[in-house]
């Protein structure tokens, strides 16, 4: 192996096994100069060190992958910097999208607590856990739940799945009739979460 070349190490051996990517010279000292500033960017803009790490690696995946058209920029530090700021934002506005939907899911929990329902319905979406609660409950497309989530569109509609069969066995007189779950029919974007 020569100084030209990057070895990704997989498993636990410690041997170089995978995938040799061959990372160019320019590309590695531009990464070992200003990786202190990029992180100190990131860091200072979302103020969470593994986030940082993160955005500063999906940003130079993306130098990297625009590399030979950044040798040619007349400023090519300046196009490096916009990628870096864009990426960081991306994660920024990640968060806060996050963080927005948290909210609303633990306001509309704490919503259905304070409601009362004959069949008890709304104590029954309130108990269901964590999970199944927010596949059940999330009005988007089973992508962006999986997004939300940090888990893949199967795995969205497994916890869809186990939701709506305990809230069948804790109401079945309200969610079956006429053998079919009472849910408010399909939505809009074909991901079927339950509406109480």
């Amino acid at each position: 192996m020569n100084d030209n070349e990057y070895v990704k190490h997989i498993g636990g051996s410690g041997d170089p096994i995978g995938v040799h990517l061959r990372l160019p010279l320019s590309y590695q000292a531009l990464y070992l100069a200003d990786q202190t500033a990029f992180h100190d960017y990131a860091f200072a803009v979302l103020d969470d060190d593994e986030a940082a790490e993160e955005s500063v690696h999906t940003a130079m995946l993306r130098v990297q992958d625009n590399w030979d058209e950044l040798l040619v920029e007349r400023n090519m530090q300046q196009q490096v910097w916009a990628i870096m700021r864009q990426t960081v934002e991306e994660f920024r506005q990640d968060r806060e999208d996050r963080a927005a939907i948290t909210q609303g899911l633990d306001d509309y929990r704490r919503g259905l607590h304070r409601l009362n329902s004959e069949q008890g319905v709304f104590e029954a979406l309130a108990a269901l856990p964590p999970q199944q609660f927010d596949a059940v409950v999330l009005r988007y497309k089973p992508q962006r739940i999986g997004w939300y989530m940090g888990i893949s569109e199967q795995t969205v509609a497994y916890h869809c799945r186990q939701g709506k069969q305990r809230l069948e066995q804790a109401v079945p007189t309200l969610l079956k009739k006429d053998g079919e779950a009472r849910t408010g029919g399909p939505q809009r974007d074909g991901h079927e979460g339950l509406t109480p």
